[in-house]
């Protein structure tokens, strides 16, 4: 026959064992996991994108120094 004393050691043994729901609010959610790679990768989009409009202007702005180097050698000569 069980005790009492038995029923307070098998609950003092599993009370550690399963998960709370205060001890469940504590941990990351697979949305919580999934909404935080969402926003890391817009800002990656966004950083290449950004990179890309550089990489594509870079031509245009060497030329533009070339240009404003020929303007300052005739106008200061």
């Amino acid at each position: 026959m069980i005790t009492d004393a038995d029923v307070k050691k098998i609950e003092k043994a599993f009370a550690k064992r399963f998960v709370t729901k205060d001890d469940a609010k504590s941990f990351a959610t697979k949305d919580d996991l999934v909404n935080f790679k969402d926003s890391i990768l817009n800002e990656i989009i966004k950083l290449r994108e950004d990179v890309t409009v550089i990489v594509g202007y870079r031509d245009m702005i060497e030329e533009h120094d070339q240009r404003i180097e020929k303007l300052e050698t005739a106008v200061y000569q």
